[in-house]
Protein backbone atom coordinates (compact mmCIF):
# COMPACT_ATOMS: atom_id res chain seq x y z
CA UNK A 1 0.00 0.00 0.00
CA UNK A 2 2.83 2.43 0.91
CA UNK A 3 4.53 1.69 -2.42
CA UNK A 4 1.32 2.52 -4.33
CA UNK A 5 0.91 5.77 -2.40
CA UNK A 6 4.50 6.67 -3.16
CA UNK A 7 4.04 6.01 -6.86
CA UNK A 8 0.83 8.05 -6.90
CA UNK A 9 2.56 10.98 -5.18
CA UNK A 10 5.40 10.82 -7.70
CA UNK A 11 2.99 10.74 -10.65
CA UNK A 12 1.00 13.64 -9.20
CA UNK A 13 4.13 15.72 -8.74
CA UNK A 14 5.27 14.80 -12.24
CA UNK A 15 1.94 15.87 -13.74
CA UNK A 16 2.11 19.21 -11.94
CA UNK A 17 5.71 19.75 -13.11
CA UNK A 18 4.81 18.88 -16.70
CA UNK A 19 1.92 21.32 -16.63
CA UNK A 20 4.08 24.14 -15.28
CA UNK A 21 6.95 23.54 -17.66
CA UNK A 22 4.87 22.84 -20.75
CA UNK A 23 2.91 26.06 -20.51
CA UNK A 24 -0.43 24.28 -20.94
CA UNK A 25 -3.47 26.12 -19.66
CA UNK A 26 -5.95 24.64 -17.19
CA UNK A 27 -8.44 24.28 -20.02
CA UNK A 28 -5.95 22.33 -22.13
CA UNK A 29 -5.06 20.08 -19.18
CA UNK A 30 -8.75 19.45 -18.59
CA UNK A 31 -9.16 18.42 -22.23
CA UNK A 32 -6.19 16.07 -21.85
CA UNK A 33 -7.76 14.50 -18.74
CA UNK A 34 -11.00 13.96 -20.67
CA UNK A 35 -9.12 12.18 -23.44
CA UNK A 36 -7.41 9.96 -20.86
CA UNK A 37 -10.78 9.15 -19.28
CA UNK A 38 -12.32 8.27 -22.64
CA UNK A 39 -9.40 5.95 -23.33
CA UNK A 40 -10.04 4.23 -19.96
CA UNK A 41 -6.78 5.56 -18.46
CA UNK A 42 -8.61 6.47 -15.24
CA UNK A 43 -5.62 6.67 -12.90
CA UNK A 44 -3.69 8.92 -15.31
CA UNK A 45 -6.78 11.11 -15.80
CA UNK A 46 -7.13 11.49 -12.03
CA UNK A 47 -3.48 12.50 -11.75
CA UNK A 48 -3.97 15.28 -14.28
CA UNK A 49 -7.29 16.43 -12.77
CA UNK A 50 -5.92 16.60 -9.22
CA UNK A 51 -2.94 18.64 -10.42
CA UNK A 52 -5.11 21.39 -11.88
CA UNK A 53 -4.45 24.74 -10.15
CA UNK A 54 -7.10 25.86 -7.66
CA UNK A 55 -7.05 29.26 -9.34
CA UNK A 56 -8.68 27.79 -12.45
CA UNK A 57 -12.03 29.21 -13.56
CA UNK A 58 -15.06 28.05 -11.59
CA UNK A 59 -16.58 26.32 -14.62
CA UNK A 60 -13.34 24.42 -15.24
CA UNK A 61 -13.06 23.35 -11.59
CA UNK A 62 -16.67 22.16 -11.64
CA UNK A 63 -16.04 20.09 -14.78
CA UNK A 64 -12.80 18.75 -13.29
CA UNK A 65 -14.69 17.55 -10.21
CA UNK A 66 -17.28 15.95 -12.47
CA UNK A 67 -14.63 13.95 -14.32
CA UNK A 68 -12.96 13.02 -11.05
CA UNK A 69 -16.28 11.44 -10.06
CA UNK A 70 -16.43 9.57 -13.38
CA UNK A 71 -12.90 8.21 -12.87
CA UNK A 72 -13.45 7.27 -9.23
CA UNK A 73 -16.67 5.41 -10.01
CA UNK A 74 -14.94 3.60 -12.87
CA UNK A 75 -12.21 2.56 -10.41
CA UNK A 76 -14.90 1.44 -7.92
CA UNK A 77 -13.72 4.02 -5.35
CA UNK A 78 -17.27 4.83 -4.24
CA UNK A 79 -16.45 6.61 -0.97
CA UNK A 80 -13.98 8.94 -2.70
CA UNK A 81 -16.52 9.59 -5.46
CA UNK A 82 -19.16 10.57 -2.88
CA UNK A 83 -16.74 13.03 -1.27
CA UNK A 84 -16.16 14.76 -4.62
CA UNK A 85 -19.93 14.82 -5.27
CA UNK A 86 -20.36 16.49 -1.89
CA UNK A 87 -17.84 19.15 -2.97
CA UNK A 88 -19.84 19.69 -6.16
CA UNK A 89 -23.15 20.06 -4.35
CA UNK A 90 -21.72 22.33 -1.65
CA UNK A 91 -20.05 24.67 -4.13
CA UNK A 92 -23.05 24.74 -6.49
CA UNK A 93 -26.27 23.34 -4.93
CA UNK A 94 -28.23 23.72 -8.18
CA UNK A 95 -25.68 21.82 -10.27
CA UNK A 96 -27.02 18.76 -12.12
CA UNK A 97 -25.06 15.94 -13.75
CA UNK A 98 -25.16 15.85 -17.54
CA UNK A 99 -27.22 12.94 -18.85
CA UNK A 100 -25.02 12.81 -21.96
CA UNK A 101 -21.75 12.50 -20.04
CA UNK A 102 -22.69 10.73 -16.80
CA UNK A 103 -23.66 7.07 -16.71
CA UNK A 104 -26.90 6.00 -14.94
CA UNK A 105 -24.74 4.60 -12.12
CA UNK A 106 -23.03 7.95 -11.61
CA UNK A 107 -26.30 9.90 -11.80
CA UNK A 108 -27.92 7.60 -9.22
CA UNK A 109 -25.03 8.08 -6.81
CA UNK A 110 -25.08 11.85 -7.42
CA UNK A 111 -28.82 12.05 -6.69
CA UNK A 112 -28.48 10.05 -3.45
CA UNK A 113 -25.66 12.25 -2.14
CA UNK A 114 -27.40 15.45 -3.23
CA UNK A 115 -30.69 14.55 -1.54
CA UNK A 116 -28.85 13.82 1.69
CA UNK A 117 -26.91 17.12 1.59
CA UNK A 118 -29.50 19.60 0.31
CA UNK A 119 -31.41 20.14 3.60
CA UNK A 120 -28.21 21.21 5.38
CA UNK A 121 -27.14 23.29 2.37
CA UNK A 122 -30.54 25.04 2.35
CA UNK A 123 -30.31 25.79 6.08
CA UNK A 124 -26.79 27.17 5.66
CA UNK A 125 -27.83 29.27 2.64
CA UNK A 126 -30.70 30.72 4.69
CA UNK A 127 -28.33 31.52 7.58
CA UNK A 128 -25.99 33.33 5.17
CA UNK A 129 -28.89 35.31 3.70
CA UNK A 130 -30.19 36.20 7.17
CA UNK A 131 -26.73 37.42 8.18
CA UNK A 132 -26.74 39.76 5.16
CA UNK A 133 -30.23 40.94 6.13
CA UNK A 134 -29.17 41.63 9.73
CA UNK A 135 -26.19 43.59 8.42
CA UNK A 136 -28.57 45.61 6.17
CA UNK A 137 -26.62 44.38 3.15
CA UNK A 138 -28.56 44.97 -0.12
CA UNK A 139 -27.40 41.56 -1.37
CA UNK A 140 -29.81 39.94 1.11
CA UNK A 141 -32.72 40.02 -1.36
CA UNK A 142 -30.80 38.05 -4.00
CA UNK A 143 -29.54 35.65 -1.32
CA UNK A 144 -33.09 34.90 -0.13
CA UNK A 145 -34.15 34.44 -3.77
CA UNK A 146 -31.45 31.77 -4.14
CA UNK A 147 -32.70 30.05 -1.00
CA UNK A 148 -36.25 29.96 -2.39
CA UNK A 149 -35.05 28.54 -5.71
CA UNK A 150 -33.17 25.84 -3.83
CA UNK A 151 -36.20 25.00 -1.67
CA UNK A 152 -38.31 24.48 -4.82
CA UNK A 153 -35.84 21.90 -6.13
CA UNK A 154 -37.53 18.47 -6.59
CA UNK A 155 -34.86 16.80 -4.44
CA UNK A 156 -35.80 18.91 -1.42
CA UNK A 157 -39.30 20.28 -2.08
CA UNK A 158 -41.05 17.43 -0.27
CA UNK A 159 -38.89 17.61 2.87
CA UNK A 160 -41.31 18.34 5.76
CA UNK A 161 -38.53 19.78 7.89
CA UNK A 162 -38.05 22.64 5.43
CA UNK A 163 -41.72 23.57 4.91
CA UNK A 164 -41.58 26.49 7.35
CA UNK A 165 -38.20 27.66 6.05
CA UNK A 166 -39.72 28.58 2.66
CA UNK A 167 -42.33 30.77 4.38
CA UNK A 168 -39.70 32.45 6.52
CA UNK A 169 -37.28 33.02 3.64
CA UNK A 170 -40.08 34.47 1.49
CA UNK A 171 -41.06 36.87 4.27
CA UNK A 172 -37.52 38.10 4.80
CA UNK A 173 -37.01 38.42 1.04
CA UNK A 174 -40.05 40.70 0.81
CA UNK A 175 -38.96 42.61 3.90
CA UNK A 176 -35.44 43.13 2.53
CA UNK A 177 -36.96 44.48 -0.70
CA UNK A 178 -39.10 46.90 1.28
CA UNK A 179 -36.17 48.06 3.40
CA UNK A 180 -34.01 48.56 0.30
CA UNK A 181 -36.67 50.88 -1.14
CA UNK A 182 -36.69 53.11 1.96
CA UNK A 183 -33.92 55.77 2.10
CA UNK A 184 -31.74 55.53 5.22
CA UNK A 185 -32.56 57.97 8.04
CA UNK A 186 -30.41 61.05 8.47
CA UNK A 187 -29.52 60.16 12.05
CA UNK A 188 -30.31 56.78 13.63
CA UNK A 189 -32.28 56.85 16.86
CA UNK A 190 -32.33 54.24 19.65
CA UNK A 191 -34.90 51.52 19.05
CA UNK A 192 -38.03 51.96 21.18
CA UNK A 193 -39.48 49.07 23.15
CA UNK A 194 -42.90 47.71 22.27
CA UNK A 195 -45.41 46.27 24.71
CA UNK A 196 -48.14 43.74 24.09
CA UNK A 197 -51.33 42.63 25.77
CA UNK A 198 -50.91 40.03 28.57
CA UNK A 199 -50.58 36.43 27.40
CA UNK A 200 -51.29 33.12 29.16
CA UNK A 201 -48.94 32.23 32.02
CA UNK A 202 -47.95 28.93 30.38
CA UNK A 203 -46.51 29.44 27.82
CA UNK A 204 -45.62 33.12 28.26
CA UNK A 205 -44.55 35.52 25.45
CA UNK A 206 -43.02 38.91 26.22
CA UNK A 207 -42.30 40.94 23.04
CA UNK A 208 -39.40 43.28 22.43
CA UNK A 209 -39.13 45.51 19.35
CA UNK A 210 -36.23 45.00 16.96
CA UNK A 211 -36.85 47.85 14.49
CA UNK A 212 -34.91 51.11 14.50
CA UNK A 213 -36.11 54.33 12.87
CA UNK A 214 -35.47 58.05 12.94
CA UNK A 215 -39.21 58.69 13.41
CA UNK A 216 -41.27 57.72 16.47
CA UNK A 217 -42.94 54.35 16.07
CA UNK A 218 -46.32 53.37 17.45
CA UNK A 219 -45.82 49.66 18.21
CA UNK A 220 -48.08 46.88 17.00
CA UNK A 221 -50.80 45.96 19.49
CA UNK A 222 -51.98 42.41 20.07
CA UNK A 223 -55.51 41.59 18.87
CA UNK A 224 -55.23 37.81 18.86
CA UNK A 225 -52.18 35.95 20.18
CA UNK A 226 -53.31 32.53 21.40
CA UNK A 227 -50.53 30.09 22.12
CA UNK A 228 -51.07 26.35 21.62
CA UNK A 229 -51.18 24.05 24.64
CA UNK A 230 -47.85 22.19 24.80
CA UNK A 231 -48.21 18.51 23.87
CA UNK A 232 -44.93 17.52 25.50
CA UNK A 233 -44.52 14.48 27.73
CA UNK A 234 -41.40 15.71 29.53
CA UNK A 235 -42.18 17.48 32.80
CA UNK A 236 -39.80 20.43 32.92
CA UNK A 237 -39.35 24.12 32.08
CA UNK A 238 -38.21 25.57 28.76
CA UNK A 239 -37.22 29.10 27.76
CA UNK A 240 -37.40 29.75 24.04
CA UNK A 241 -37.64 32.66 21.67
CA UNK A 242 -39.94 33.33 18.71
CA UNK A 243 -39.47 36.03 16.07
CA UNK A 244 -42.56 37.29 14.21
CA UNK A 245 -42.84 39.89 11.48
CA UNK A 246 -46.15 41.78 11.52
CA UNK A 247 -47.06 43.29 8.13
CA UNK A 248 -48.86 46.54 7.34
CA UNK A 249 -52.22 44.76 7.60
CA UNK A 250 -51.53 43.43 11.09
CA UNK A 251 -51.03 39.86 9.94
CA UNK A 252 -47.96 37.75 10.71
CA UNK A 253 -45.85 37.54 7.56
CA UNK A 254 -43.11 35.32 9.00
CA UNK A 255 -42.52 33.39 12.19
CA UNK A 256 -39.48 31.41 13.24
CA UNK A 257 -37.92 30.01 16.39
CA UNK A 258 -34.69 31.88 17.13
CA UNK A 259 -34.28 29.78 20.29
CA UNK A 260 -35.98 26.38 19.93
CA UNK A 261 -37.97 24.83 22.78
CA UNK A 262 -38.96 21.33 21.60
CA UNK A 263 -39.25 20.05 17.98
CA UNK A 264 -42.95 19.18 18.36
CA UNK A 265 -43.97 22.37 20.15
CA UNK A 266 -41.80 24.58 17.91
CA UNK A 267 -43.83 23.49 14.87
CA UNK A 268 -47.12 24.02 16.74
CA UNK A 269 -46.00 27.47 17.87
CA UNK A 270 -44.87 28.62 14.41
CA UNK A 271 -48.15 27.43 12.84
CA UNK A 272 -50.16 29.19 15.55
CA UNK A 273 -48.14 32.40 15.18
CA UNK A 274 -49.05 32.60 11.49
CA UNK A 275 -52.71 33.01 12.56
CA UNK A 276 -52.11 35.81 15.08
CA UNK A 277 -53.40 39.31 14.38
CA UNK A 278 -52.29 42.72 15.55
CA UNK A 279 -53.14 46.37 15.17
CA UNK A 280 -50.36 47.38 12.73
CA UNK A 281 -47.40 49.43 13.94
CA UNK A 282 -47.28 52.98 12.60
CA UNK A 283 -44.70 55.55 11.70
CA UNK A 284 -45.87 59.07 10.85
CA UNK A 285 -49.45 57.78 10.83
CA UNK A 286 -48.73 55.10 8.21
CA UNK A 287 -48.78 51.35 8.90
CA UNK A 288 -45.37 49.67 8.71
CA UNK A 289 -43.88 46.22 9.09
CA UNK A 290 -42.85 45.45 12.62
CA UNK A 291 -40.55 42.75 14.02
CA UNK A 292 -41.18 41.33 17.47
CA UNK A 293 -38.90 39.08 19.47
CA UNK A 294 -41.02 37.02 21.86
CA UNK A 295 -39.41 35.11 24.73
CA UNK A 296 -41.57 32.02 25.37
CA UNK A 297 -41.66 30.26 28.73
CA UNK A 298 -43.13 26.75 28.88
CA UNK A 299 -43.62 24.84 32.12
CA UNK A 300 -45.13 21.36 31.74
CA UNK A 301 -44.56 20.28 35.33
CA UNK A 302 -47.68 19.54 37.40
CA UNK A 303 -48.64 21.94 40.18
CA UNK A 304 -47.06 21.18 43.54
CA UNK A 305 -49.56 19.47 45.86
CA UNK A 306 -47.43 17.13 47.96
CA UNK A 307 -44.45 18.76 49.64
CA UNK A 308 -42.91 15.39 50.36
CA UNK A 309 -42.93 14.26 46.73
CA UNK A 310 -39.65 14.13 44.78
CA UNK A 311 -41.48 14.58 41.47
CA UNK A 312 -40.67 17.90 39.74
CA UNK A 313 -43.53 20.37 40.14
CA UNK A 314 -44.32 24.07 39.78
CA UNK A 315 -45.82 26.51 42.23
CA UNK A 316 -49.53 27.22 41.65
CA UNK A 317 -50.16 30.54 39.94
CA UNK A 318 -52.06 31.90 42.97
CA UNK A 319 -49.17 31.07 45.29
CA UNK A 320 -46.69 32.80 42.96
CA UNK A 321 -48.74 36.00 43.08
CA UNK A 322 -48.73 35.92 46.90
Amino acid sequence: MSTKRGLFAVSLAAAAWIMLTSGLTASEELDRAKDLYRSAAYDEALTVLEALPTAAAAAEMREAREYRVFCLVALDRKDDAKKVIAELVTSDPLYAMSENEASPRVRTMFTEVRKALLPAVAQRSYADAKALFDAKDPRATAAFDRVLVLLRDPDVAGNPGLADLATIASGFRDLSKALAAVPPPAAPAPAPVATAAPAPAVPTPSPALRVASSSPIVPAVVISQTLPVPQIRDEREWNGELEVTVDENGRVATARMTKPIHPVYDQQLVRAAMTWTYRPAQRDGMPIEFVLLLPIHVDTRPECTDRGSSRPCREPAARKQD
